[in-house]
């Protein structure tokens, strides 16, 4: 049975991917395609790199703001009015050597299983596939290390500053396609599960938020109302349930695993059966 992950983004919620990868471990269900955006971009190239659920369970509770590099001296200068405009807070270099380190900066070739980490390409507005093999219907690139898709993938829109790749510049997949269950095809996949943590936060009540949870939450319905009509060329979707979770709330990180993990066991016979029936 060949099966395809697709890993939405969308910052800490997105960390809910390991524990889907834990759980149909599992079960026994191979996994042989994945594809990401942003934070679930980051999962799913290491997964395809050849860390096991077990390694990356591990490897979240390390994640922490210490990551979120702020470029002062570029803040100070706009402050200042010298020079003509801030393209994102973050430099994004942190998270970057991250993946770098643990990617041994191999490039994209090196990834075991067929991946597609997903950037948006700001001039055309288009979504580019970085993976190791040529596909069909996605503009692609196969040159380029691992680390570099990756943190084209998160470059979130004026938060970090974008990507640039042969003269392009990159930014966050979920721009575009923020949970990639086509792309999950067009690599080969003819059974995809979508993994979306963010809908169901996204339908919590939002009455009293403060400013801090109710930019999220804007941000968390728009990437609910692109997504509504990816999520129908999979064969099943799991949605996380957890409270609220703000993009970098580090602390619930581990939450959100574990919420991935309990949300797939709760319909592993319901998933497997749907897999099962599918041409």
């Amino acid at each position: 049975m060949e099966t395809g992950l697709a890993f939405a983004g969308g910052g800490i919620p997105g960390c809910a991917a390991v524990g889907v990868l834990k759980a149909l471990k599992e079960a026994g269900i191979k996994v042989t395609h994945i594809a990401g955006t942003s934070s679930g971009a980051m999962a799913a190239a290491l997964y395809a790199y050849g860390y096991e659920p077990g390694d990356l369970e591990k490897l979240v509770p390390t994640l922490s703001r210490r990551y979120l590099d702020i470029d002062y001296k570029a803040v100070l200068l706009r402050a200042l009015f010298l020079q003509p405009k801030l393209k994102g807070w973050l430099k994004g270099n942190r998270f970057r050597h991250l993946i770098q380190t643990l990617t041994h900066e191999d490039s994209l070739s090196a990834l075991q299983i067929p991946c597609g980490i997903v950037a948006t390409d700001l001039n055309k507005g288009t979504p580019v596939v970085f993976t190791q093999s040529p596909i069909s219907d996605f503009a692609y690139e196969t040159e380029a290390s691992i680390a570099d898709a990756v943190r084209a993938s998160f470059a979130i829109p004026f938060l970090f500053k974008p990507a640039l790749h042969k003269g392009a510049a990159l930014i966050d997949g979920g721009v575009t396609v923020n949970c990639p269950v086509r792309i999950c095809r067009a690599l080969g996949a003819n059974r995809v599960i979508a993994v979306d943590p963010i809908s169901p936060i996204a339908d919590i009540p939002s009455s009293s938020y403060g400013t801090y949870k109710l930019i999220h939450k804007i941000i968390y319905l728009n990437l609910k109302l692109q997504m509504e009509s990816e999520l129908k060329f999979a064969d099943y979707v799991i949605q996380p349930q957890t409270d609220f979770v703000g993009g970098f709330e580090f602390k619930k990180a581990v939450q959100c695993i574990e919420a991935g993990y309990h949300s797939t066991m709760k319909n592993i016979d319901e998933i497997k059966a749907r897999l099962s029936v599918c041409p």
